[in-house]
């Protein structure tokens, strides 16, 4: 990883339109950028389908291998999968 260059990326995003202002113009994110960050694959079957709130956790372990854990004491739960939590079981 390239600190530098990831502080640079950062000081440049801009959240209203979800790109990067460079001096050069402006960059987007793309699937394959997003791919190489997450190391999620892009290839094949979508990691889509009709998943309601109560089996959100068991469809998430069936798909990827890792069923995310539940909701802490006193939070509210939520039904989705944060990049983070991704990032850590990949």
């Amino acid at each position: 990883v390239n600190h530098a260059a990831l502080t640079a990326l950062v000081d440049r995003w801009r959240p209203e339109n979800h790109s990067f202002h460079l001096p050069c113009g402006e960059m987007t994110m793309t699937l394959e950028d997003m791919a190489m960050i997450s190391g999620l694959p892009i290839n094949g079957q979508a990691v889509t389908g009709r998943v309601s709130a109560v089996n959100w956790r068991e469809r998430t372990g069936i798909l990827i291998g890792v069923q995310p854990d539940g909701p802490r004491e006193a939070k509210a739960d939520t039904v989705k999968v944060r990049h983070y939590w991704l990032k850590l079981v990949r």
